[in-house]
């Protein structure tokens, strides 16, 4: 990560951190998914009049240092826009399966609890699922384990990390794919193929509208990287790694739109 986006990260924690459930003027409320202190959900937004639902699945490598607070200003500015947002916190010590297993447990939970939330039909129906950095592998994993039959699924990964092989090969994020995967993929291809949104692309079903948006000025996770996946992909010109989830920037806008329309 950039020392800019390192300074950036650090900013929107702080911001974050203020924005609990219990301060914010949006009614809001947290839902424990398991037992781990970590597996727990953040729901922002009004479940009466949300005109669409987007569950949020946050970034940074897979390390244990990074939380949710930093992605709480985004879950905030996109209840500003009338989403319900429910903001996932996973597992990030111990390595796989544990984020993946966890992430799915969250994303599957919280579908099936939208109306017990009481959120309206209009909101159910318009479901997006968005994942940043690694979140964004997470949630492309997950949606290549769904079922062909279902309900329409809005996918936004935001500038995610799709390719487990070549983070490894390259060494990339300080190592960070490797010491969640605890093992390369010569000595266990099984788990590498059971998580690497790459390989497993195909996989995905025709009810799921995938698109990702990434950023050319992508210091942290390189654009090159969404511009040979095998699906559509939105560039932002001049983009950051943080800027696609700080409702500060100047391209927020343009993310937000890809999530809500």
């Amino acid at each position: 990560m950039s020392g800019n986006d390192d300074e950036r990260f650090a900013a929107l924690t702080a911001t974050g951190i203020q924005l609990t459930p219990e301060e914010t003027s949006r009614p809001a409320f947290r839902h424990d998914y398991g037992t781990h202190p970590d597996q727990f959900v953040e729901v922002i937004g009004d479940p009466g009049t949300a005109s669409a639902t987007v569950v949020l699945v946050h970034g940074g490598y897979f390390r244990e240092r990074t939380n949710l607070a930093h992605a709480r200003p985004m879950a905030d500015a996109l209840a500003e826009a009338g989403a319900l947002c429910v903001l996932v916190e996973y597992r990030r010590a111990g390595g796989q399966p544990n984020c993946l297993d966890d992430v799915t447990t969250a994303i599957d939970g919280a579908i099936a609890s939208l109306p017990e939330w009481g959120v309206n039909e209009q909101a159910r129906a318009e479901l997006v699922v968005a994942g940043h950095s690694a979140g964004g592998c997470l949630v492309l994993a997950w949606a290549s384990h769904l079922a062909e039959a279902g309900p329409g699924i809005r996918l936004r990964p935001l500038a995610p990390v799709t390719d487990l092989f070549r983070e490894v090969a390259d060494g990339l994020g300080e190592g960070a794919v490797l010491d969640y995967m605890g093992v390369r993929p010569e000595d266990d291809l099984a788990a590498y193929l059971r998580e690497d949104p790459r390989s497993r692309a195909v996989l995905i079903p025709d009810r799921v509208d995938l698109r990702i948006v990434h950023g050319d000025a992508d210091r942290t996770v390189d654009v090159e990287f969404a511009r040979a996946f095998p699906a559509p992909v939105s560039i932002l010109g001049g983009a950051t790694h943080a800027d696609l989830i700080d409702p500060a920037s100047s391209h927020f806008a343009t993310v937000a739109e890809a999530l809500l329309s």
